[in-house]
């Protein structure tokens, strides 16, 4: 169950609940669940493919709608206006394919990207406008710095969840004084939006998004790990990471965990419409979080859950591409990890 319009009210309904055993005492509240996925452009290919079946990505996939709380990267941004800036790719989704990401069960998308002023600022607050319009919250760029950089704070089953969300800059601007834009991939201004998130409520679980890496690098380089670890040695519980458009491994650090790059979910940029992927889990319950990887096929642009050999190949490409990572989630004891 997603928290979108009416499942927000039936998320704090039960809440509100006090749960009891069979013995009448009060029980622990059931876990919160999160899952990840990674880079969603529902344009380009994808709608040259398509075309009118808004719905066909998502067509009988779960995984997210059965999540408390479900984020991918939009990697485009949601417009029919504006003028392409000067670049090699501009990407920009048609607001007819929004109720896709409404139905399937997405409560927030990172926008701090590559691509979303692929169509200059009109681009921006077309998207801003019509996220809002369907309820899907956004992080990570905004009309102004302070918006950019706020986080979005999430309250499911009594659990409060903080999300924020950067880009190193480039090919979209750092929201600057009245400059809209993205937020900037710079450690001191994600430590002190995670001080400022734990300082409003210290019992937030800080998720922080990162637009990163090299593109179709299999493992993250040495700074890329470097970085992460820091952003958990800063306050946050974990670093969900987007870009390179591949897969790369996850591993647990301090007292959270890292995923380098969930690769592409549903990407139109290029012409391929068959290809592997996976979602990250996330269940926070009474002993802490614990965390699974969720293989995922994307066949003729219609993504299902893997399953079979289907599955076990991903899963594995998963274990050899973390093999490295010297925290590494999937053969380190200890670390509370699986493969679904």
């Amino acid at each position: 169950m997603g928290i979108n319009h009416s499942r927000a009210l039936l998320a704090a309904l039960l809440t509100a609940v006090l749960c009891t055993d069979a013995t009448g005492q009060g029980s622990v509240p059931s876990s919160v669940v999160l899952r990840f996925g990674g880079d969603c452009l529902l344009a380009a290919h994808y709608e040259s493919s398509v075309g009118p079946d808004v719905g066909r990505a998502f067509r009988g996939f779960t995984l997210l709608a059965e999540a408390d709380i479900a984020l991918v990267n939009l990697e485009s941004p949601i417009t029919i206006r504006g003028t392409k800036v000067p670049k090699p790719f501009n990407f920009r989704m048609h607001p007819r394919y929004l109720a896709a990401l409404s139905e399937t069960g997405i409560d927030v998308v990172s926008i701090a990207n590559n691509h979303i002023w692929d169509y200059g600022r009109e681009g921006l607050f077309d998207t801003i406008l019509y996220l809002d319009s369907v309820g899907i919250q956004h992080v990570g760029a905004g009309i102004t710095p302070e918006e950019a950089r706020r986080a979005v704070l999430l309250s499911v089953k009594g659990r409060k969840v903080g999300f924020l969300a950067y880009y190193g800059g480039g090919e979209a601007p750092v929201a600057s004084g009245t400059r809209p834009g993205v937020a900037g991939r710079d450690l001191a201004s994600i430590v002190a939006d995670i001080r400022r998130l734990r300082k409003s409520d210290d019992s937030v679980f800080v998720v922080v998004v990162l637009h990163w890496g090299a593109e179709l690098a299999p493992v993250p380089d040495r700074l890329q790990q470097d970085f992460g670890r820091k952003v958990i040695d800063a306050g946050a519980d974990a670093v969900i990471g987007h870009h390179p458009h591949v897969l790369q491994g996850i591993e647990r650090y301090g007292r959270g965990v890292i995923v380098y790059s969930l690769g592409n979910f549903i990407f139109g940029g290029n012409s391929r419409a068959t290809y592997d992927t996976g979602l990250f889990e996330i269940r926070l319950g009474a002993q802490g979080a614990t965390y699974a990887f969720i293989p995922v096929r994307v066949e003729h642009w219609i993504a299902r859950r893997a399953e079979g050999e289907d599955a076990r190949r991903i899963t594995q490409l998963m274990r050899d591409r973390s093999a490295s990572l010297r925290y590494n989630l999937f053969t380190n004891t200890g670390n509370n990890a699986e493969s679904k």
